[in-house]
């Protein structure tokens, strides 16, 4: 019995503590609060702020203050959209989802803290709703950063607590990963058609016009090819055009170049054109890319990568890599065409 004795007198004071916290006031202590149960116990609100099956989730809805929206749907095929116009960065989108499923109470506000939370979160937060195929799962409001950036202050809608919220292991902050920039939700492929959906690619070379030309992609591998003339070769090397073809499966951008004029991104468009890529999908899409090579760019040192100006269907400028598109810098001479 004495063996026992010690964890027989700390389960006793546990239940004792317990018991008490239901008749202390609410808002005396926050410990009492976290104890208590019923309505308007806290214990319930620090477990709802994980998701359990991020699987069903079929849309992240986030919206600022300033009314700026990030809204992430779940497609065909597990492919996400944002705003319902773009594919979105599926490593992006995963991180959120494993975010919602992990993350956690670190700690209550300190009372004498948490006016000034609330205040803050009414002012400058993003609002989240999780749905899934039958309605709303959850929604919460994600605040800014604790004063050591180790934390994250939300609050659950319902909820008159904010928390300070973390993910286990994880040193370092939240709130970043909820975010309304649709720039940085976007995915950042580009040309990712295999063979089979593919029906005309179009190049155009800036420096030899008289080399460009265009391919007509058919059933079972096989190809029409014609110059800048629109004439029709009798003949060509048809592995070299099926190279080509191949290097539009799996093609990616480096980064959006973000905050620019209209003005600023047509001076791109329209300054010296290096290579234009204008192509056609079988289901009636048009995809066109402008490659422009950076003015007077010199790199800071020999381990630095050349980098190329891309303009996406006459809009979006993004940064480019010399190296992943050079495969793609084929004249027609190159496919021997006889006509």
């Amino acid at each position: 019995m004495k063996k026992y004795l010690t964890q027989i007198v700390i389960l006793i004071l546990l239940v004792s503590t317990i018991v008490v916290a239901q008749f202390v006031p609410f808002g005396t202590s926050r410990f009492f609060d976290m104890l208590k149960f019923g309505e308007k116990s806290t214990l319930r609100e620090l477990r709802q702020f994980s998701l359990n099956d991020t699987a069903s989730v079929d849309r992240v809805f986030m919206v600022s203050k300033e009314n700026n929206i990030a809204d992430l749907t779940r497609g065909e095929n597990n492919r996400w959209m944002i705003n319902g116009e773009y594919e979105a960065n599926q490593y992006n989108v995963n991180l959120l989802l494993k975010t919602l499923h992990r993350m956690r109470v670190k700690n209550p506000v300190a009372r004498s803290a948490e006016e000034n939370v609330l205040k803050r979160l009414s002012t400058k937060s993003i609002k989240v709703e999780v749905y899934d195929g039958d309605g709303i799962l959850k929604t919460y409001y994600i605040g800014g950063v604790t004063q050591d950036q180790t934390g994250t202050y939300a609050m659950l809608k319902g909820s008159k607590s904010p928390f300070v919220v973390e993910i286990p292991g994880f040193r370092g902050y939240i709130s970043s990963r909820f975010h309304v920039n649709e720039l940085t939700w976007r995915s950042t492929r580009i040309f990712t058609f295999s063979e089979e959906v593919l029906n005309t690619i179009d190049v155009q070379i800036g420096g030899k016009p008289d080399q460009s030309y265009k391919i007509e992609v058919h059933n079972r591998g096989e190809y029409d090819l014609y110059d800048a003339n629109e004439r029709k070769a009798k003949a060509f090397d048809t592995l070299m055009v099926r190279r080509l073809v191949k290097e539009f499966n799996h093609k990616f951008f480096s980064a959006f170049v973000a905050f620019k004029t209209k003005s600023q991104i047509d001076s791109v468009y329209n300054s010296p054109m290096f290579y234009k890529y204008n192509v056609a999908i079988n289901d009636g899409r048009n995809l066109e890319l402008s490659l422009h090579r950076v003015n007077n760019y010199v790199p800071k040192d020999e381990t630095e990568v050349d980098v190329l100006n891309g303009i996406i269907n006459q809009k979006d400028w993004v940064s480019l890599q010399t190296h992943i598109f050079a495969p793609m810098f084929m004249e027609l001479n190159d496919f021997k065409p006889r006509f």
